[in-house]
């Protein structure tokens, strides 16, 4: 600018997602796949099964890389031909169901037997194939830039990280909104494992929430901000501390204007007013309620 004798101009800039976006992490675990009911142990066969089905079982067992494409043609076509005859009358639901599990388990395997030289057909049937995982989140809460702004957050599964994901994935949270779901993009492609969640459990990072997300987030559905920890990381170990639990339910009401005092009351009130149950079970669902009221509205499980 001194060389040129030209004024120096006023630089302003806006730099709080550069500077402290990456400070947090929301992690949570995957709670369900929705296509869990394709799996192969739910199969059910007929002592007498229909021609069409019977090929399929072969298909199936046979697949390997040599013949996994013109095995998943042909499953496809008998996929399309089971369709109209289970139309018409000819076959029932359970032979359709054995035929949408073998069909949707021979394009996983040719998408596996095939993910190292994927043709354009794969790479379609892998985006159709999308499989929806449920987190125990809330994205009008924990990601309120994503459902308001459109704002892109890295999302990336926390186990598995030495095997490559194949599964076209979509997000789908807890709350009762449609609007709850973090949608596949195939220009930001998001790809999940496959896993047997009765087996193991599968968590999601999702990074550079620290700027704005937890200022923004909302007491929607009565979620409320997940349980928080400070994790201080060294060349040698990590330690966690900090720990800020989430508010209960009662916590949520009392802030939205609700006398909690006032609800344990009503309820018990009702209970005791009610003709169709025992006394015992009076008590156990006001115990059981109580506990409710004073837990977060995540959901917990069993592992």
């Amino acid at each position: 600018m001194n060389a040129k004798n030209v004024d120096h101009p006023d630089i302003f800039t806006e730099s709080g997602r550069f500077i402290v976006a990456s400070h947090a992490v929301l992690i949570t675990p995957v709670l369900e796949l929705f296509t869990q009911d394709y799996q192969e142990k739910l199969l059910n066969f007929k002592e007498v099964n229909p021609p069409l089905l019977v090929e399929l079982i072969e298909l199936n067992d046979l697949l390997n890389n040599t013949n996994c494409i013109e095995y998943l043609h042909d499953a496809l076509d008998h996929m399309e031909s089971l369709l109209t005859l289970f139309d018409l009358g000819y076959i029932d639901l359970q032979d359709r169901s054995n035929a949408e599990i073998l069909v949707h388990n021979i394009i996983k395997k040719a998408l596996y037997l095939k993910s190292s030289n994927p043709t354009d057909e794969l790479a379609q049937l892998q985006v159709k194939l999308q499989e929806r995982y449920l987190i125990n989140a809330s994205i009008f809460q924990s990601l309120p830039d994503y459902w308001g702004l459109g704002q892109h957050f890295p999302v990336m599964p926390l186990h598995h990280l030495n095997t490559t994901p194949l599964r076209a994935a979509s997000l789908w949270d807890i709350t009762c909104d449609s609007d709850g779901e973090i949608g596949f993009n195939p220009d930001k492609p998001l790809y999940l494992h496959d896993v047997n969640l009765d087996e193991e459990e599968y968590f999601l990072g999702f990074f550079n929430v620290g700027a704005y997300q937890e200022t923004l987030g909302m007491n929607h559905n009565l979620f409320t901000h997940p349980s928080e920890y400070t994790i201080t990381i060294d060349e040698y170990s990590y330690e966690i501390k900090n720990a800020v639990e989430s508010k209960s339910i009662l916590d949520i009401l009392d802030s939205i204007g609700y006398d909690a005092k006032e609800l344990s009351n009503k309820l018990k009130s009702d209970l005791s007013n009610s003709d169709f149950i025992t006394a015992q079970e009076k008590n156990d669902t006001l115990a059981k309620l109580e506990l409710f009221l004073q837990q977060n509205g995540y959901l917990r499980t069993t592992n």
